[in-house]
């Protein structure tokens, strides 16, 4: 069988591929990136698009809070220490902190998420929210409460909250939401066995398809399709894998149909892989429906 999964969440999916898909009766699974949905960012589909989709049978995965990879940010909840904040001179209720890791995936105020900005100045308007200024390691924080700077309640966010707080965030619109799409391909053994707590299945990257006897549900092997690949090749694959070793084959895309986003594909090339995949007769499934039928496979042919 064959997955097709596309990162992201980018609003071309929706323009391009779901039309291409759906016009032959297929469906997908997209990967949504929680904290950029209703973000007033048109480049990423919005909540009533993602709706349309699930109505129609696509399933919605979570991709992260952020789209941060775990060697980037804490790992653990355990790990989440409170900033050091300091006031910030002339500047009511906005405070600063030095910060060590490279990127910042978030910040949590008592419980609160605070809402990323792009300057010091959209920050000091509007509380709850902060800046992180990669190239000198400092943030600046309005907190709800200007009490929590003060008394060091607010925590930089780990990936175990990454995991936990995306698929609350989807849920809490009311998708269904069992699946993880690990961003940039990135996965490490550690966060594997940390999203059995939260997630059904997790696929990954390595340009590889999914063997019977060899497959870790929580590390699902995916081909990654480049721009300049041709839908031959991609086709190639399937009859490789999918139809002469009856394995699952999983492909990660990203933007199609248009210059969004990273590795974008054509559209007219996503139509000529449905179309050989229709005509074939090769199941095609979401990642959740791939899972339930290769592991209920796998435990009937242990019994």
């Amino acid at each position: 069988m064959v997955t097709l999964v596309f990162d992201d969440g980018l609003e071309s999916v929706y323009q391009y591929a779901f039309p291409v898909l759906s016009n032959l009766g297929l469906v997908a699974t997209v990967g949504i990136i929680a904290n950029r949905v209703d973000s007033g960012d048109q480049d990423f589909m919005d909540e009533s698009q993602l709706r349309e989709l699930q109505k129609a049978g696509w399933e919605i995965a979570s991709h992260s809070l952020t789209h941060k990879r775990p060697i980037d940010i804490p790992k653990f909840l355990a790990e989440e220490k409170c900033l050091m904040l300091r006031p910030v001179n002339g500047q009511r209720g906005l405070f600063d902190a030095k910060y060590k890791y490279e990127e910042m995936a978030g910040l949590v105020e008592n419980g609160r998420l605070l809402k990323e900005r792009s300057s010091v100045r959209l920050v000091k308007g509007e509380p709850g929210s902060y800046y992180f200024d990669e190239l000198i390691g400092e943030v600046t924080v309005h907190p709800f409460d200007p009490d929590s700077g003060g008394k060091q309640q607010i925590r930089a966010i780990s990936y175990e909250r990454e995991l936990q707080e995306s698929k609350a965030v989807l849920e809490g619109m009311g998708f269904a939401v069992n699946t993880y799409i690990t961003p940039h391909n990135y996965w490490t053994p550690e966060m594997s066995a940390l999203s059995r707590r939260f997630y059904g299945q997790v696929a990954d990257g390595g340009d590889d398809c999914n063997r019977k006897g060899s497959t870790d549900r929580y590390w699902l092997k995916r081909f990654v399709v480049h721009t300049n690949d041709p839908a031959e090749s991609i086709i190639g694959l399937v009859k490789e894998h999918a139809i002469r070793e009856n394995a699952w084959v999983i492909f990660c895309l990203h933007g199609v149909g248009s210059d969004l986003g990273w590795e974008p594909w054509d559209a007219a090339k996503l139509a000529q892989l449905a179309t050989f995949l229709k005509q074939k007769a090769v199941p095609v499934v979401t990642v959740e429906q791939g899972a339930r039928l290769w592991f209920a496979d796998k435990a009937a042919a242990g019994k």
